[in-house]
């Protein structure tokens, strides 16, 4: 677990260096580094009594509710932050029959979230009248996605203490940003998918993959990812984790590569059709009012769907599907951290751009790739011996086999 908990310190590290340069300079940057990369990798090694843990979880979840609930001091960075604002300025035009994207934040910015933070903020919007409220459930949300259940397991529920209280992971929780939490629904859906043994089962996560993924244009790559390990499964020992709840690893199987490849490709479909059905509707009245469009700015200089963007899109999904072929990423673990590499890549390219042109990194948006962190901690909670389907994996048989055998 040694390189997966430096490459989750890494990633905590380099996301917070915004908040720790702005507290309290050079100094708690590395500070910042080295305690989190300590913390990292400790957490695979520490022993801690099971009766701690719900203690522990008790204890950090109050925390961060009554931290919620009273607000951010003025000395957190990144007060003022306006991504909160742009759903709630969305979901009030929403609600009032108004066209969601040709309203501004507070700041004067265009609503830039898809459709897909659109539904998923808006039950706390509508409960609370902030859609900042989500960050609270996400959060706690992360803890059972991470155990891959209720019941607590100490890597997995240590990880989750370790996440929320990273300076930007704390920071962002605080002021309203959502770059962490709204990838939470993303990596609960693709363990949905995962562990899907039925086809209903596996279409819904499917829905619910597009759903979640459907919030930022990159997350695109994410139903990418989970689509084509779906598909590689058979023949790489992992018959049992999808659709075959008796299979096991047995060599005498036929090989299934066909049968994988369509689910792969219905995972892909529906979640895909999701996008569709969220985003078309409200590009019908023209495709210039939709603000979410302006992202390809950033990249291209020139903003809508043109020719450029559609060119990047397609190479960077082509290179995408090509890596995965290559590497076959079939376990949990890995397709985890595939997915965290795809979502760091913004702070990657942010810090080789102000690189490039300042020679230093001080002016890049580090925390551009802070929606890593939940798929990162989730690989590494999936690594051998965290996984609860590992025994499965290993070709051990079920407890309900157990008891057919022994008949």
């Amino acid at each position: 677990m040694t390189p997966g908990a430096l490459a989750l310190g890494a990633v905590l590290a380099v996301v917070s260096t915004f908040p720790a340069m702005e507290l309290g300079g050079p100094p708690a940057v590395v500070a910042v580094y080295v305690l989190l990369g300590a913390a990292a990798l400790a957490v695979p090694h520490v022993r801690v009594p099971r009766w701690v843990l719900p203690g522990l979880v008790a204890v950090v979840a109050v925390g961060l509710v009554a931290a919620f609930v009273v607000g951010p001091p003025s000395w957190v960075p990144g007060v003022g932050s306006d991504r909160a604002d742009a759903l709630d300025v969305a979901l009030s035009r929403l609600a009032g029959g108004l066209y969601p994207w040709t309203g501004v934040t507070y700041l004067g910015n265009p609503i830039t979230p898809l459709p897909g933070s659109l539904v998923l903020a808006a039950p706390f919007w509508a409960v609370t009248g902030h859609a900042a409220g989500q960050n609270v459930a996400w959060t706690l949300a992360l803890l059972p996605v991470l155990n891959g259940g209720w019941r607590l397991r100490r890597v997995p529920t240590l990880l989750w203490v370790l996440v929320v209280i990273t300076p930007e992971v704390l920071r962002e929780y605080l002021v309203g940003d959502d770059l962490v939490t709204s990838v939470v629904p993303a990596v609960a859906a693709a363990a949905w998918v995962l562990r899907a043994r039925s086809i209903p089962f596996l279409t819904a996560g499917a829905v619910a993959l597009g759903v979640a993924t459907c919030t930022r244009p990159h997350l695109a790559l994410v139903v990418v990812i989970v689509a084509v390990g779906v598909a590689l499964r058979a023949g790489d020992g992992s018959k049992a984790s999808l659709l075959a709840p008796s299979a096991s690893n047995d060599a005498s199987l036929p090989d299934e590569g066909g049968v994988s490849v369509r689910h792969g490709l219905l995972v892909g479909g529906v979640a895909a059709l999701t996008w569709a059905a969220l985003i078309v509707p409200f590009l019908l009245g023209g495709a210039e009012r939709f603000s979410p469009l302006h992202v390809g700015a950033k990249v291209t200089g020139e903003r809508g769907l043109h020719l450029g963007i559609v060119v990047i899109a397609l190479a960077a999904l082509g290179l995408l599907v090509a890596l995965l072929v290559r590497l076959r990423p079939t376990s949990d673990a890995a397709l985890g951290w595939c997915a965290a590499a795809v979502l760091v890549a913004p702070t990657v390219l942010s810090a080789g751009f102000w690189l490039l042109v300042t020679g230093s990194v001080w002016q890049a948006d580090l925390t551009l790739g802070a929606g890593a962190i939940p798929f990162a901690a989730w690989a590494l909670a999936r690594s051998r011996g965290e996984d609860p389907s590992a025994l499965v994996a290993r070709g051990v048989p079920s407890r309900r086999r157990r008891r057919a055998v022994g008949a």
